[in-house]
């Protein structure tokens, strides 16, 4: 944050070359609001390298806090509009200084009074704007904090493809869950058709511009989109249970069920059911867990491709095994830990064919990567542990909430509640 000081009386602050001295300082207060703190100096608790502010991950919510992609060196266009403000700003404070001086006013109190207009302006743009210059301050600080994120976790290992086929996953439910509680992520292919990955992108799109101007026009009858961390050309989907949307659900759901009720227990209620877009031009999210650490797993997702994820559209980051109490340890503890983790950490990433998926663990630190080339559809939904502690809300329509569970959506008797 900027703090401005009370004006006091100064001798010399009246002279023209004091004056163009606060015009030009005070004509890079936008630019240095957005620019963005060292990582050093974030407070404690955020998804990573060293904490953001736990208002902007929380802000963000399970998948969240997005914010424009800030780059981190400034274009030479920036640089000229920084020059324009700068000789904009001046060429006011002379003007308004004579004005006050032709009409009697002394020099110093003058001088004194420009500034007081200029810290009225900063702290109008900062504390009255709707927010705009906060959220850039925080959009810059998580940026950052994820770029070098980045950074470290080239120097950690990456791990080789491997899969499970759809069908392994059934017949093979133990060596599956041992996998998934070792790892915390499990990449299973042919989940899903080829062709109906495509026509449920297709849905999920029309559904996407539907959703868009509702909000717009604010003739939505329930909340569509969830918050999801830089959001910059990102987007968290929530789907309904129309028949395109059950159809693919109901084949996913039926071959992952037996591992399902293996790690989550009998029944697991429905938690989540979206779809997250990422557009060229998103940025690469910090690493961070959905959920924080728990005793057992209170929740798996599964992000089912719907179209071939290829390393130029951002697949998501898997850092293996960091769904353990001792991996929440270091990473929510000191910097240097911090550190240590993301340089050691084996990666996983998540690259997949059509129709494929990544079943993981809540707990597990990951995040998405940076999206240079084209749109990516992941069609996701979470499964809940009946036994688990209280969660937030998940991405969920208000209408399908608590209404639904594995066996349910499968059409055999739901376990008793």
């Amino acid at each position: 944050h900027q703090h401005f000081a009370p004006a006091v009386a100064t001798p010399g602050w009246g002279s023209p070359a004091m004056l163009a001295l606060s015009a030009l300082s005070t004509s890079f207060l936008v630019p240095a609001l957005r620019a963005s703190p060292p990582l050093s100096s974030l407070p404690a608790q955020s998804a990573g390298l060293s904490p953001a502010p736990p208002a902007v991950v929380a802000e963000a919510a399970r998948r969240g806090g997005g914010v424009v992609r800030m780059e981190e060196t400034e274009g030479p266009s920036e640089t000229l509009q920084a020059l324009g403000v700068a000789g904009g700003l001046t060429a006011f404070c002379f003007a308004f200084f004579y004005a006050l001086t032709s009409a009697g006013v002394d020099d110093v109190v003058a001088g004194n009074l420009l500034l007081v207009a200029l810290a009225a302006a900063g702290a109008g743009l900062f504390f009255f704007d709707g927010g705009a210059t906060q959220a850039a301050l925080e959009a810059s600080a998580v940026q950052q904090v994820a770029n070098e994120e980045g950074d470290l976790m080239e120097q950690a290992p990456l791990l080789p493809p491997a899969s499970l086929p759809a069908a392994a996953v059934a017949t093979s439910t133990a060596a599956a869950a041992a996998s998934l509680e070792s790892e915390g992520v499990l990449f299973v292919d042919g989940l899903l058709e080829a062709s109906e990955a495509a026509r449920l992108r297709s849905h999920v799109e029309e559904w996407l511009e539907t959703a868009k101007t509702e909000a717009a026009d604010d003739t939505a009858p329930e909340q569509r989109f969830g918050g999801v961390l830089s959001r910059a050309s990102r987007y968290d989907l929530y789907l309904p249970l129309d028949p395109p949307v059950a159809s693919a659900l109901e084949a996913c759901a039926a071959q992952l069920a037996p591992l399902l009720e293996e790690v989550l227990g009998e029944d697991p209620e429905l938690f989540e059911l979206s779809a997250l877009i990422s557009d060229r031009g998103a940025p690469r999210q910090p690493v961070h867990p959905d959920t924080g650490f728990t005793p057992q797993t209170a929740l798996l997702t599964a992000f089912v491709a719907l179209q071939e994820v290829t390393p130029d559209l951002g697949p998501t980051f898997f850092l293996a095994g960091t769904h353990t109490r001792a991996a929440h340890e270091r990473f929510n503890g000191e910097p240097g830990e911090k550190l240590q983790l993301l340089r050691s950490s084996p990666r996983r990433i998540g690259t997949l064919p059509a129709g494929a998926a990544t079943l993981f663990d809540s707990r597990l630190l990951h995040g998405g990567g940076e999206n240079a080339q084209g749109r990516r559809v992941l069609f996701y939904f979470t499964f809940k542990a009946r036994e688990s502690p209280r969660l937030p809300k998940g991405s969920l329509l208000a209408s399908l909430r608590y209404r639904h569970s594995l066996r349910s959506l499968l059409g055999a008797p739901a376990a008793a509640a």
